[in-house]
This record gives structure tokens, sequence and C-alpha cells, in this order.
């Protein structure tokens, strides 16, 4: 069952499609963008090869005037080949920013939910948690790439904390594809990971 309708069983409400309120934020951009929230608050959540992602999509995206556009907190790093938002923008500006994108990439966090709500294309990254228990609830399935962790036939920690971290067994070219996959761009990369853990 996903949180969701546990908390309208629990509560007694009924589930309906949110009402997100925009507010206009002037990216500047040429072309188009996805939009990208790579770090959740929880430490289980943040994936350490983001950067491995960004540089395999970047070519792939650029020669389609596709930009990576990053959503967050303002304590995030900012990662390679993106445009930083992070940190720039309030919750009703980054879904304005989310709503005009051609997908959102991300781990298990608001920017995935926003995204479910307006109905936009996703790939999101999954780990501490069973999907199914917090997949984006309005999306449909056609629309939705979602990567879980490797976690060798055990059930996830739900936890904030893990050591090692679940999420980094996805592959960084698995993340790449899914996004060309949901846009429809053809993907050529000629690398595949060998290995992925502690002594990457």
């Amino acid at each position: 069952m996903h949180l969701l309708e546990t908390f309208a069983l629990s509560t007694g409400t009924k589930i309906d499609k949110p009402y997100i309120l925009e507010k206009f934020f002037p990216l500047g951009l040429k072309g188009d963008y996805i939009t990208f929230q790579p770090f959740g608050k929880m430490e289980s959540r943040k994936y350490e090869y983001w950067n491995e992602v960004t540089n395999i999509l970047y070519p792939i995206l650029n020669a389609n005037n596709i930009n990576i556009v990053q959503l967050g907190g303002p304590e995030e790093q900012n990662l390679d080949k993106c445009v930083p938002m992070n940190g720039q923008t309030t919750f009703n500006q980054m879904a304005y920013i989310i709503n005009r994108g051609a997908l959102h990439l991300g781990v298990d966090s608001l920017g995935v939910h926003v995204a479910s709500g307006f109905g936009k294309k996703i790939v999101g990254l999954y780990c501490n948690m069973y999907t199914q228990n917090s997949r984006p609830y309005w999306s449909d399935d056609e629309d939705v790439i979602l990567l879980e962790a490797d976690r060798k036939g055990n059930k996830p920690t739900f936890s904030g904390q893990e050591s090692p971290k679940t999420i980094n067994t996805i592959f960084p070219e698995t993340i790449a594809e899914s996004v060309c996959k949901l846009l429809g761009i053809e993907f050529n990369y000629p690398y595949k990971t060998l290995y992925i853990g502690e002594n990457f």
C-alpha cells in the first residue's frame, strides 16, 4: 500500500490530485531542459555517482539542445554540467520550473512527487524503502522509470543511514539510459560499469 493511501485510510480522507501553486521564475535558458533534484534529506538517499551520470548525459542532451537544471537546497554541492538553481528558488518557483521541464530526474524526495502531480516524465532512484510504497502516485506507468537499489534479496532498511549505501548499487549508465529512453533519444554509450562500491 502506498504511504498516501495509508494516510488517507487512517484519517478518513479522500485522495485527489494536488493543486500546486506555481510562481514565475526566469531561467533564461535557450532550448529545453530536464529538472534534476539529486539529494534528499536522508543520508541513505544521497547517491555518490551523480557526476558520472551528468557527464554521461551532458553530450547527449546538449546535442539535442536540452539543459540539466539542478534543484535543491543551498547547502548542496553543484554537480558537473548542470545549471545550478539549488538554493535559488522558493517551493512555488521550483514547481514552476518542474512543470515546464521535459522530465524530472532525482531520488525519492519532494521533486519526484511534485513532478508526478504535474504528470511529468520521471526517472527516480529508490533505496531504503519499497518502491511501491512511495512511487510517484499520480503518474502513468509509461511515464516513469523507477530504479531500485540491489539489496541482494534483503528487505529495505527503512533507515536514514546505511553502510554501505544500497543506492550506490545503481549504475550511472543505467540512470542516463533511462532518461534518454523517456525522452525518446538514442543512447549510445560504449562503456559498462563492471564494479561499483567502496573501492570504485
